[in-house]
């Protein structure tokens, strides 16, 4: 096992090149790693495998049962993740189960999160397609009355629209404007949702699959199933949509094809941005390249399409 000390160097070399405010936010948490495993009285097991530029701190522990279990710690007040998981975990829905969290507990502004390890691994983005029906039922699972403190959809998704729009603007792309319309008329009752349904954020085991690390968003109930669907083109390719569509809204027939189109069409319109902005992601994840160019073409071109259907 990598020493702490080590460790932790590790990761600040890694986020020398991140923004300000993501180097601050791990710095806030490596630094109150020590005191929360030993107020917690946990026992160091060492890290656990997640995003390379998530500026949270994860590790394996043991506790004093000798149970194995996962501390995370966010260098920065956010109490939208573990309302979500309280909310599975009393609900009995296959997650990363919740036995203790706070925020400022033993170091301002940290975030900590103590949960229940769960058997598995991710799903890769090239197993995600074959896994639809599996994954649309059990976001069905995860939704129910939000609880206090996560965030509306308008918000979580709003600046990341913005943000899209300018891109392909300056791409040259013909300008998604009514993504911003359509957001304001997904006016529907609002759901607790994962709110970053991607194959890595379920683990497969022979148990079935669980939800770890939700977005702590409330929205319409279509939009996890949509996100899961428009990801899974990133290697399935355009073709697939049809199918995957189909595929969704069998495993789910309470989600409404409008809604569930209307949510696709935001979607894309992201995926777009990002395959602008950083294609060596795609490509790394297994998106064919000799048709990177071809398939984004025709991605920004079905979510311009299904913008249109979803305002008129």
């Amino acid at each position: 096992m990598q020493n702490l000390d080590d460790w932790l160097a590790d990761r600040r070399e890694t986020f020398k090149a991140a923004g300000q405010g993501r180097v601050a936010s791990f710095e806030r948490a490596a630094e109150a790693l020590p005191v929360y495993l030993a107020a917690l009285e946990l026992t160091d097991a060492g890290p656990m495998s997640g995003s390379p530029l998530s500026a949270n701190v994860l590790r394996e522990v043991r506790l004093g049962d000798g149970s194995v279990a996962v501390l995370k710690l966010i260098g920065e007040p956010q109490l939208a993740e573990a309302a979500t998981l309280a909310a599975w975990t009393a609900h009995q829905v296959p997650c990363a189960p919740l036995l203790d969290h706070g925020v400022g507990a033993l170091a301002p502004d940290v975030t900590h999160l103590l949960l229940g390890k769960v058997p598995g691994a991710g799903l890769p983005h090239t197993q995600m397609a074959a896994a639809t029906k599996q994954a649309v039922q059990l976001f069905r699972r995860a939704h129910m009355t939000p609880p206090a403190d996560v965030a509306p959809f308008h918000d979580f998704l709003g600046p990341r629209l913005q943000k899209a729009v300018q891109i392909w603007r300056e791409s040259g792309l013909p300008s998604p404007d009514r993504a911003l319309q359509v957001l304001t008329d997904l006016d529907t009752e609002p759901v607790l949702l994962h709110g970053d349904a991607v194959g890595l954020n379920l683990l497969k085991s022979k148990d079935g699959l669980a939800l770890i690390d939700p977005a702590g968003v409330c929205g319409p109930a279509e939009f996890d199933a949509a996100r899961w669907v428009a990801r899974c083109l990133t290697v399935a390719g355009p073709d697939a949509l049809n199918g995957l569509t189909e595929t969704a809204l069998s495993a789910d027939p309470l989600l409404q094809q409008r809604r569930f189109d209307a949510c696709v069409a935001l979607e894309l319109v992201i995926e777009v941005r990002h395959r602008i902005t950083s294609p060596h992601i795609f490509l790394n994840v297994g998106a064919p390249a000799q048709t990177f160019a071809t398939d984004t073409r025709l991605l920004a071109e079905e979510a311009t399409h299904r913008l249109v259907a979803a305002i008129n």
